[in-house]
């Protein structure tokens, strides 16, 4: 039997294959997507900061103005 030869494979045994190859690519999708996550809600956290300090800054003009 040759490995990467689908017609000589058992049909359990290629069965398995691409099941197990599609849950790979599926937890690679997930792990990307909740790396894209994480980063959103740090810039999400850091843009929150900014229109803070921004507003204070504002406040303090008109307090001095």
């Amino acid at each position: 039997m040759v490995r990467h030869d689908p017609q000589s494979m058992p049909v359990d045994e290629l069965l398995y294959e691409e099941d197990a190859a599609g849950s790979a690519e599926i937890v690679t999708r997930e792990d990307r997507f909740r790396e894209q996550m994480l980063i959103s809600e740090r810039l999400n956290d850091y843009y929150i900061q900014v229109v803070a300090e921004i507003r204070a800054s504002l406040e303090r003009a008109e307090a001095e103005g």
